[in-house]
Protein backbone atom coordinates (compact mmCIF):
# COMPACT_ATOMS: atom_id res chain seq x y z
CA UNK A 1 0.00 0.00 0.00
CA UNK A 2 1.31 3.31 -0.57
CA UNK A 3 1.84 6.01 1.87
CA UNK A 4 -0.76 8.45 0.57
CA UNK A 5 -3.68 8.05 1.98
CA UNK A 6 -7.37 10.06 2.08
CA UNK A 7 -8.29 12.11 4.53
CA UNK A 8 -12.51 13.00 4.68
CA UNK A 9 -14.34 15.82 5.79
CA UNK A 10 -15.82 15.29 9.20
CA UNK A 11 -18.97 17.33 8.42
CA UNK A 12 -21.60 14.24 8.52
CA UNK A 13 -24.22 15.66 5.86
CA UNK A 14 -21.14 15.94 3.66
CA UNK A 15 -19.61 12.98 4.50
CA UNK A 16 -23.03 10.95 3.65
CA UNK A 17 -23.31 13.24 0.36
CA UNK A 18 -19.50 11.93 -0.85
CA UNK A 19 -20.03 8.15 0.12
CA UNK A 20 -23.72 8.32 -1.87
CA UNK A 21 -21.88 9.81 -4.94
CA UNK A 22 -19.52 7.42 -4.76
CA UNK A 23 -21.61 4.41 -4.55
CA UNK A 24 -24.15 5.71 -7.33
CA UNK A 25 -21.12 6.33 -9.86
CA UNK A 26 -19.75 2.68 -9.23
CA UNK A 27 -22.78 1.07 -9.70
CA UNK A 28 -23.51 2.73 -12.91
CA UNK A 29 -19.94 1.90 -13.75
CA UNK A 30 -20.70 -2.19 -12.59
CA UNK A 31 -24.12 -2.39 -14.07
CA UNK A 32 -22.80 -4.68 -17.25
CA UNK A 33 -21.14 -6.65 -14.47
CA UNK A 34 -24.00 -6.85 -12.18
CA UNK A 35 -26.24 -8.01 -15.55
CA UNK A 36 -24.00 -10.50 -16.42
CA UNK A 37 -23.95 -12.26 -12.88
CA UNK A 38 -27.74 -12.60 -12.77
CA UNK A 39 -27.39 -14.18 -16.59
CA UNK A 40 -24.65 -16.49 -14.44
CA UNK A 41 -27.72 -17.60 -11.70
CA UNK A 42 -29.95 -17.94 -14.22
CA UNK A 43 -27.75 -20.01 -16.50
CA UNK A 44 -26.56 -22.44 -13.93
CA UNK A 45 -29.97 -23.19 -12.44
CA UNK A 46 -31.36 -23.86 -16.21
CA UNK A 47 -32.51 -20.81 -18.68
CA UNK A 48 -31.25 -21.17 -21.72
CA UNK A 49 -33.16 -17.93 -23.54
CA UNK A 50 -32.96 -14.63 -22.51
CA UNK A 51 -35.10 -12.22 -24.90
CA UNK A 52 -33.49 -9.65 -22.71
CA UNK A 53 -30.25 -8.77 -21.11
CA UNK A 54 -30.16 -5.12 -20.68
CA UNK A 55 -26.80 -3.55 -19.01
CA UNK A 56 -27.62 -0.06 -19.28
CA UNK A 57 -30.67 -0.96 -17.53
CA UNK A 58 -29.72 -3.83 -15.37
CA UNK A 59 -32.50 -5.68 -17.03
CA UNK A 60 -32.51 -9.44 -17.40
CA UNK A 61 -35.40 -11.08 -18.76
CA UNK A 62 -35.09 -15.41 -18.87
CA UNK A 63 -36.80 -18.40 -19.98
CA UNK A 64 -36.37 -22.03 -19.49
CA UNK A 65 -38.01 -22.97 -22.52
CA UNK A 66 -37.51 -22.12 -25.92
CA UNK A 67 -40.08 -20.39 -28.41
CA UNK A 68 -42.01 -23.19 -29.00
CA UNK A 69 -42.94 -24.60 -25.21
CA UNK A 70 -39.90 -26.90 -25.59
CA UNK A 71 -37.41 -27.83 -23.14
CA UNK A 72 -34.34 -26.29 -24.11
CA UNK A 73 -31.46 -28.80 -25.23
CA UNK A 74 -28.81 -28.26 -21.62
CA UNK A 75 -25.27 -29.03 -21.45
CA UNK A 76 -23.77 -29.07 -17.86
CA UNK A 77 -20.69 -28.98 -18.46
CA UNK A 78 -19.81 -25.18 -17.60
CA UNK A 79 -21.41 -26.25 -14.13
CA UNK A 80 -18.95 -29.32 -13.98
CA UNK A 81 -16.16 -27.75 -14.65
CA UNK A 82 -16.79 -24.78 -11.88
CA UNK A 83 -17.49 -27.54 -9.77
CA UNK A 84 -14.28 -29.05 -10.16
CA UNK A 85 -12.70 -25.90 -9.45
CA UNK A 86 -14.62 -25.41 -6.56
CA UNK A 87 -13.32 -28.78 -5.50
CA UNK A 88 -10.07 -27.77 -5.02
CA UNK A 89 -10.43 -24.86 -3.28
CA UNK A 90 -12.87 -26.43 -0.76
CA UNK A 91 -9.75 -28.59 0.19
CA UNK A 92 -8.03 -26.05 1.19
CA UNK A 93 -7.49 -25.34 4.82
CA UNK A 94 -8.59 -22.27 5.74
CA UNK A 95 -8.28 -22.33 9.61
CA UNK A 96 -6.65 -19.62 11.41
CA UNK A 97 -3.16 -19.67 11.81
CA UNK A 98 -0.57 -18.01 14.19
CA UNK A 99 2.97 -16.87 13.30
CA UNK A 100 5.62 -16.43 15.90
CA UNK A 101 7.37 -12.73 15.47
CA UNK A 102 10.88 -13.75 16.32
CA UNK A 103 12.88 -17.35 17.28
CA UNK A 104 13.19 -16.39 21.31
CA UNK A 105 11.65 -19.18 23.25
CA UNK A 106 8.72 -16.50 24.70
CA UNK A 107 7.77 -16.22 21.18
CA UNK A 108 7.67 -19.72 20.69
CA UNK A 109 5.58 -20.35 23.51
CA UNK A 110 3.20 -16.90 23.09
CA UNK A 111 2.48 -18.43 19.32
CA UNK A 112 1.92 -21.27 20.67
CA UNK A 113 -0.95 -20.10 23.43
CA UNK A 114 -2.38 -17.91 20.26
CA UNK A 115 -2.81 -21.01 18.22
CA UNK A 116 -4.70 -22.77 20.77
CA UNK A 117 -6.71 -20.28 21.39
CA UNK A 118 -7.25 -20.13 17.89
CA UNK A 119 -8.48 -23.65 17.25
CA UNK A 120 -10.59 -23.64 20.36
CA UNK A 121 -13.11 -20.84 19.03
CA UNK A 122 -13.00 -22.13 15.54
CA UNK A 123 -15.33 -24.63 14.56
CA UNK A 124 -14.54 -26.89 11.84
CA UNK A 125 -18.11 -27.60 10.46
CA UNK A 126 -18.70 -23.77 10.27
CA UNK A 127 -15.54 -23.55 8.58
CA UNK A 128 -16.44 -25.92 5.96
CA UNK A 129 -19.68 -24.31 5.31
CA UNK A 130 -18.52 -20.96 4.92
CA UNK A 131 -15.65 -22.51 2.08
CA UNK A 132 -18.18 -24.02 0.04
CA UNK A 133 -20.15 -21.19 -0.27
CA UNK A 134 -17.37 -18.78 -0.97
CA UNK A 135 -15.57 -21.06 -3.16
CA UNK A 136 -18.91 -21.47 -5.31
CA UNK A 137 -19.14 -17.58 -5.86
CA UNK A 138 -15.61 -17.11 -6.24
CA UNK A 139 -14.82 -19.49 -9.04
CA UNK A 140 -17.86 -18.51 -10.70
CA UNK A 141 -18.06 -14.57 -10.45
CA UNK A 142 -14.30 -14.03 -10.47
CA UNK A 143 -14.42 -12.21 -7.17
CA UNK A 144 -15.34 -12.69 -3.48
CA UNK A 145 -14.74 -11.92 -0.07
CA UNK A 146 -15.08 -13.35 4.04
CA UNK A 147 -15.61 -10.99 6.96
CA UNK A 148 -14.26 -12.59 10.30
CA UNK A 149 -16.06 -11.65 13.94
CA UNK A 150 -15.73 -12.89 17.06
CA UNK A 151 -18.93 -13.22 19.23
CA UNK A 152 -19.23 -14.41 22.77
CA UNK A 153 -21.86 -16.40 22.90
CA UNK A 154 -23.72 -16.94 26.06
CA UNK A 155 -23.89 -20.68 26.32
CA UNK A 156 -20.80 -21.86 23.72
CA UNK A 157 -18.06 -19.12 24.83
CA UNK A 158 -16.17 -16.99 22.80
CA UNK A 159 -15.96 -18.48 19.09
CA UNK A 160 -15.18 -16.91 15.80
CA UNK A 161 -17.99 -16.74 12.90
CA UNK A 162 -17.24 -15.95 9.63
CA UNK A 163 -19.40 -14.45 6.98
CA UNK A 164 -19.23 -14.65 2.79
CA UNK A 165 -19.72 -11.34 1.45
CA UNK A 166 -20.55 -11.05 -2.25
CA UNK A 167 -18.71 -9.16 -4.61
CA UNK A 168 -21.73 -7.36 -5.56
CA UNK A 169 -21.85 -5.74 -2.32
CA UNK A 170 -17.75 -4.39 -2.49
CA UNK A 171 -16.91 -1.06 -4.06
CA UNK A 172 -13.13 0.21 -3.98
CA UNK A 173 -12.64 3.39 -2.78
CA UNK A 174 -11.88 5.85 -4.88
CA UNK A 175 -13.15 4.81 -8.60
CA UNK A 176 -10.27 2.86 -9.91
CA UNK A 177 -10.79 3.39 -14.00
CA UNK A 178 -7.84 1.26 -15.45
CA UNK A 179 -5.35 1.29 -12.60
CA UNK A 180 -6.71 -0.83 -9.54
CA UNK A 181 -3.60 -0.26 -7.93
CA UNK A 182 -5.03 2.77 -6.76
CA UNK A 183 -7.34 1.31 -4.63
CA UNK A 184 -7.18 3.78 -1.14
CA UNK A 185 -10.39 1.99 0.65
CA UNK A 186 -13.38 -0.12 0.58
CA UNK A 187 -16.82 0.10 0.88
CA UNK A 188 -19.17 -2.10 1.41
CA UNK A 189 -22.97 -1.98 0.94
CA UNK A 190 -25.38 -4.26 2.50
CA UNK A 191 -29.54 -4.23 3.77
CA UNK A 192 -29.56 -5.48 7.47
CA UNK A 193 -32.63 -5.49 9.98
CA UNK A 194 -33.59 -2.23 11.95
CA UNK A 195 -33.17 -4.44 15.31
CA UNK A 196 -29.71 -5.22 14.55
CA UNK A 197 -28.80 -1.57 14.06
CA UNK A 198 -30.05 -0.76 17.50
CA UNK A 199 -28.38 -3.64 19.25
CA UNK A 200 -25.03 -1.66 18.35
CA UNK A 201 -26.41 1.87 18.15
CA UNK A 202 -29.24 2.63 20.54
CA UNK A 203 -31.84 3.92 20.45
CA UNK A 204 -30.90 6.77 18.00
CA UNK A 205 -31.35 4.75 15.52
CA UNK A 206 -34.92 4.91 15.49
CA UNK A 207 -35.66 8.39 16.38
CA UNK A 208 -33.36 9.45 12.90
CA UNK A 209 -34.67 6.71 10.73
CA UNK A 210 -36.45 9.47 8.46
CA UNK A 211 -32.67 10.58 7.63
CA UNK A 212 -32.31 6.79 6.64
CA UNK A 213 -32.63 4.43 3.55
CA UNK A 214 -35.44 2.10 5.22
CA UNK A 215 -38.12 -0.41 3.59
CA UNK A 216 -40.70 -3.01 4.50
CA UNK A 217 -41.05 -6.37 3.56
CA UNK A 218 -43.08 -9.08 5.11
CA UNK A 219 -41.14 -11.60 7.75
CA UNK A 220 -39.48 -14.39 5.74
CA UNK A 221 -39.33 -12.05 2.32
CA UNK A 222 -36.35 -12.85 0.44
CA UNK A 223 -33.47 -9.81 1.95
CA UNK A 224 -31.79 -8.69 -1.10
CA UNK A 225 -34.19 -5.44 -2.83
CA UNK A 226 -31.71 -5.82 -5.72
CA UNK A 227 -33.06 -8.57 -7.25
CA UNK A 228 -36.54 -8.71 -9.11
CA UNK A 229 -38.84 -11.93 -9.00
CA UNK A 230 -37.41 -14.94 -9.41
CA UNK A 231 -39.71 -16.57 -11.20
CA UNK A 232 -39.68 -18.17 -14.73
CA UNK A 233 -39.72 -14.73 -16.97
CA UNK A 234 -39.19 -11.95 -14.37
CA UNK A 235 -36.82 -8.86 -15.13
CA UNK A 236 -34.06 -7.49 -12.65
CA UNK A 237 -35.41 -4.55 -12.27
CA UNK A 238 -33.09 -1.59 -10.82
CA UNK A 239 -30.92 -1.88 -7.71
CA UNK A 240 -32.52 0.71 -6.05
CA UNK A 241 -36.18 0.51 -5.01
CA UNK A 242 -37.29 3.85 -3.56
CA UNK A 243 -41.24 2.40 -2.55
CA UNK A 244 -41.68 1.22 0.71
CA UNK A 245 -43.57 -1.82 0.47
CA UNK A 246 -46.35 -2.34 2.86
CA UNK A 247 -49.08 -5.30 3.79
CA UNK A 248 -52.47 -5.19 5.31
CA UNK A 249 -54.22 -6.75 7.38
CA UNK A 250 -54.92 -6.54 11.27
CA UNK A 251 -51.73 -7.86 12.32
CA UNK A 252 -48.87 -5.43 9.99
CA UNK A 253 -46.83 -4.85 12.75
CA UNK A 254 -46.52 -8.20 13.57
CA UNK A 255 -45.85 -9.94 9.94
CA UNK A 256 -43.87 -7.21 8.73
CA UNK A 257 -40.05 -6.07 9.40
CA UNK A 258 -38.06 -2.38 8.02
CA UNK A 259 -34.66 -3.44 6.49
CA UNK A 260 -32.17 -0.82 6.16
CA UNK A 261 -29.54 -0.38 3.58
CA UNK A 262 -25.76 0.59 5.20
CA UNK A 263 -23.08 1.47 3.69
CA UNK A 264 -19.61 0.79 5.71
CA UNK A 265 -16.21 2.65 4.68
CA UNK A 266 -12.91 1.49 5.67
CA UNK A 267 -9.82 3.75 4.62
CA UNK A 268 -6.63 2.38 4.35
CA UNK A 269 -2.99 3.60 5.76
CA UNK A 270 -0.08 1.59 6.18
CA UNK A 271 0.58 -2.07 5.56
CA UNK A 272 -3.39 -2.00 4.41
CA UNK A 273 -4.40 -1.08 8.19
CA UNK A 274 -7.67 1.37 8.89
CA UNK A 275 -7.67 4.90 9.20
CA UNK A 276 -10.90 5.40 9.09
CA UNK A 277 -14.30 3.55 9.63
CA UNK A 278 -17.56 5.20 8.92
CA UNK A 279 -20.94 3.83 8.95
CA UNK A 280 -23.51 5.68 6.60
CA UNK A 281 -27.63 5.60 5.80
CA UNK A 282 -28.71 7.74 3.21
CA UNK A 283 -28.55 11.12 5.07
CA UNK A 284 -27.50 10.07 8.21
CA UNK A 285 -23.86 8.93 10.27
CA UNK A 286 -24.38 5.95 12.01
CA UNK A 287 -20.04 5.73 13.21
CA UNK A 288 -17.43 7.20 12.54
CA UNK A 289 -14.27 6.50 13.90
CA UNK A 290 -10.82 7.40 13.47
CA UNK A 291 -7.94 4.81 14.58
CA UNK A 292 -4.76 7.11 14.14
CA UNK A 293 -1.81 4.95 15.95
CA UNK A 294 -3.50 2.02 15.96
CA UNK A 295 -3.34 -1.30 14.75
CA UNK A 296 -6.60 -1.68 12.96
CA UNK A 297 -7.42 -3.97 10.30
CA UNK A 298 -10.25 -4.49 7.97
CA UNK A 299 -12.37 -7.63 8.93
CA UNK A 300 -13.25 -8.25 5.46
CA UNK A 301 -10.42 -9.93 3.00
CA UNK A 302 -11.07 -9.73 -0.66
CA UNK A 303 -9.94 -11.76 -3.30
CA UNK A 304 -10.21 -12.43 -7.28
CA UNK A 305 -10.42 -15.60 -9.46
CA UNK A 306 -8.54 -14.05 -12.48
CA UNK A 307 -6.80 -10.61 -12.76
CA UNK A 308 -8.21 -8.64 -15.51
CA UNK A 309 -7.09 -5.26 -14.25
CA UNK A 310 -10.31 -4.51 -12.71
CA UNK A 311 -11.11 -4.93 -8.98
CA UNK A 312 -13.71 -7.51 -9.24
CA UNK A 313 -11.83 -9.67 -11.85
CA UNK A 314 -13.16 -12.48 -13.89
CA UNK A 315 -14.51 -15.88 -13.48
CA UNK A 316 -14.94 -19.27 -15.22
CA UNK A 317 -18.38 -17.89 -16.05
CA UNK A 318 -16.90 -15.16 -17.95
CA UNK A 319 -14.20 -17.59 -19.50
CA UNK A 320 -16.51 -20.61 -20.58
CA UNK A 321 -20.08 -18.78 -20.96
CA UNK A 322 -19.63 -18.08 -24.70
CA UNK A 323 -18.36 -21.74 -25.90
CA UNK A 324 -20.27 -23.86 -24.06
CA UNK A 325 -23.60 -22.04 -25.39
CA UNK A 326 -22.67 -22.40 -28.84
CA UNK A 327 -22.25 -25.85 -28.26
CA UNK A 328 -25.49 -26.16 -27.12
CA UNK A 329 -27.05 -24.74 -29.73
CA UNK A 330 -24.91 -26.80 -32.55
CA UNK A 331 -25.98 -30.30 -30.71
CA UNK A 332 -29.89 -28.65 -29.96
CA UNK A 333 -29.92 -28.42 -34.17
CA UNK A 334 -27.85 -31.98 -34.20
CA UNK A 335 -29.97 -33.92 -32.39
CA UNK A 336 -33.02 -32.10 -34.30
CA UNK A 337 -31.66 -32.75 -37.66
CA UNK A 338 -30.95 -36.92 -36.66
CA UNK A 339 -34.81 -37.36 -35.55
CA UNK A 340 -36.34 -35.70 -38.28
CA UNK A 341 -33.73 -37.80 -41.13
CA UNK A 342 -35.48 -40.70 -38.20
CA UNK A 343 -39.06 -39.74 -38.74
CA UNK A 344 -39.14 -39.36 -42.43
CA UNK A 345 -36.92 -41.45 -44.02
CA UNK A 346 -35.19 -38.70 -46.69
CA UNK A 347 -32.53 -36.08 -47.29
CA UNK A 348 -33.71 -32.82 -49.04
CA UNK A 349 -30.12 -31.37 -50.01
CA UNK A 350 -29.88 -28.39 -52.56
CA UNK A 351 -28.06 -28.40 -55.28
CA UNK A 352 -27.33 -25.69 -57.88
CA UNK A 353 -30.21 -26.25 -60.31
CA UNK A 354 -32.49 -28.12 -58.79
CA UNK A 355 -33.50 -29.79 -55.58
CA UNK A 356 -33.07 -33.78 -55.33
CA UNK A 357 -34.77 -35.79 -52.69
CA UNK A 358 -32.49 -38.42 -52.12
CA UNK A 359 -32.97 -41.76 -49.66
CA UNK A 360 -31.47 -41.38 -46.77
CA UNK A 361 -29.64 -44.27 -45.86
CA UNK A 362 -29.84 -45.37 -42.02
Amino acid sequence: MALDKYKLTKNPQALCDLINTHVDREESRLQYRYTTWALAWYYLNGARRFDLFDPTSGMVQPHYLDENGNMEYQSQELLSAIDRVSGIINSMDIRPKINRTGSALTHIRDRAIGQVIADAITKQDHLDDVLSQFAHIFVTLGSCGIAGHITDHPTVGLTTDYEVVHPRELYPFPSLGHDYTKQRGLIRERVVPLSYLEEIFGRRVRSNLEKMYYFEVEAGEEIDPYDGDDAPGASFGPRYNTNKVGYGGDNKKETTQKLVRIRELWLFSTHDMVDRYVVTSGDYVLDDKEFDGLEVYCPIGFARFMETGTFHGNGLFDLLFSVNREMEKLLKSLFNNIRDIDQYGILVMLRVSSTSVLPCVM
